[in-house]
């Protein structure tokens, strides 16, 4: 009787029978890679130590990010400030120079 592994093996490899351009021996060769591939991946149970290695890493990449993303935000406040305020600038200028041209219209003085 086979066992549940090898019925699954078998069962994914009638997935792949499209490949039609290979022979019963190279089919064979792939369905038992497959198998061997499916196995060892089965098997293979997550290490507790190298988890927790991958989540210090994932911490200290965090770390840096967010103390990257800081420095950067602290550099743009002032920036936008500056700006802000020369937009502004910009707006009284040209309320000013409307004004002057609606009086030289006008034929008013300032």
């Amino acid at each position: 009787m086979k066992n549940l592994s090898e019925t699954a093996t078998i069962a994914s490899c009638q997935q792949f029978s499209p490949l039609t351009g290979l022979s019963g021996e190279e089919q064979d060769d792939l369905s038992q890679m497959i198998g061997e591939f499916q196995q060892t991946k089965a098997t293979k149970e997550p290490d507790l130590a190298s988890l927790q290695q991958q989540v210090e890493a994932l911490n200290q990449r965090l770390a840096y990010l967010t103390a990257m993303f800081l420095t950067i935000d602290r550099r743009l406040k002032p920036l936008y400030e500056i700006l802000q305020l020369t937009l502004e600038k910009g707006d009284v200028l040209d309320q000013r120079i409307n004004t002057i041209i609606e009086s030289l219209r006008s034929g008013k003085p300032l």
